[in-house]
């Protein structure tokens, strides 16, 4: 790895970030805290290190303190949680990882949290509350939809984790949206927004390329930056790491192949947004959608630039967290 050279990313949107950072941090470690999700001083500086409240001020630039809080504590929720099945007991058993995912699809269902349950089903209940308060039946049903199949690839990585097995390219591009959990964060943006997207539009070849390679410039900037630390960790659920082994060439020529792929997404999506004017015109969408649809793709690419920005600031990927140094929440699932 010391060989290899990270490139300096091309994500042609501006940098932006939310004036309520430091309001959100104050809030969401509190929320962390009372649920019991940060266990101890070693969790709490790393909390901290990882920093997501500045995540989702550089994500949701625009959104209101109230909002953005929301999106702050989902997106810590979906860390802790995610790294449950990566570094923690769970993740070593499938198990576990069946009966993490069943309680969590449980609670999704409005289905009461049991009397075992801690502070990663707490979580979801509480999240689950505050976002019905503010969403639709269908953005509800889309959001807890998408969630769903992020479980369904967290099983697939576990899987895949506990006999060694490497997925190939093909397989790994098409899980990665979901184990990376960006489907049910891009549906963030419609209730940040206060609006849906109209299902012509959500539903057309333009918006749904847009949202698909905004996801995947999203996943392969994460590969990049983080290749150092899922190295160490032995971590193989990384483009770089997939096309290294399945291509048999150097590390370097993986990573600059996958620097190459973000240049041709991105110019994938760029032609998507100029033809999604067309679209417009089309179905006779009136000026009010077509405002609002185009902030939703302005949400697009503050994810993209966003990202980027905070994987270079956060120590995410910067302090390697190994296999078993995180607290496993497993005691929740046993009745």
């Amino acid at each position: 790895m010391d060989s290899v050279v990270l490139p300096d990313l091309w994500i042609p949107f501006p940098s932006r970030i939310n004036p309520f950072e430091a309001e959100v941090a104050e809030h969401t470690t509190e929320w962390a805290n009372r649920l019991g999700l940060i266990t101890g001083e070693t969790e709490a500086v790393r909390f901290a290190g990882e920093s997501y409240a500045r995540l989702v001020a550089r994500l949701y630039p625009e959104a209101s303190l109230p909002d953005l809080a929301l999106a702050a504590d989902l997106n810590s929720w979906f860390h802790v949680f995610d790294d449950q099945f990566e570094l923690a007991d769970v993740g070593r058993n499938l198990h576990l990882t069946r009966l993490l995912a069943e309680r969590t699809e449980a609670l999704l269902r409005g289905e009461p949290p049991g009397p075992a349950a801690g502070p990663l089903l707490l979580g979801v209940a509480d999240l689950r509350a505050r976002m019905r308060i503010r969403a639709s039946d269908n953005w509800w049903a889309r959001f807890s939809a998408d969630l769903r199949q992020c479980l369904d690839g967290a099983l697939w990585e576990v899987d895949n984790r506990i006999s060694g097995k490497v997925p190939d390219p093909e397989s790994y591009v098409h899980r990665k949206l979901d184990i990376a959990y960006v489907p049910p964060s891009f549906d963030l943006i419609e209730l940040i927004e206060h609006f849906e997207v109209p299902a012509a539009i959500r539903h057309s070849p333009e918006y749904t390329t847009l949202r698909h390679e905004a996801g995947h410039v999203v996943v392969c900037t994460n590969d990049v930056i983080g290749l150092r630390r899922e190295l160490l960790q032995g971590e193989f659920h990384n483009l770089v790491i997939v096309l290294w082994k399945a291509n048999g060439g150097t590390l370097q020529d993986a990573v600059d192949e996958v620097e190459r792929t973000i240049r041709i997404r991105i110019g994938r999506y760029l032609a998507a947004k100029d033809a999604l004017e067309d679209r417009f015109d089309a179905l006779r969408a009136s000026e009010q959608v077509r405002v609002a649809t185009r902030r939703c793709v302005t949400g697009f690419e503050d994810w993209m630039r966003g990202y980027l920005d905070w994987a270079l600031e956060t120590r995410r990927f910067t302090d390697a967290v190994l296999p078993g140094e995180v607290g496993s929440f497993h005691h929740e699932l046993i009745d």
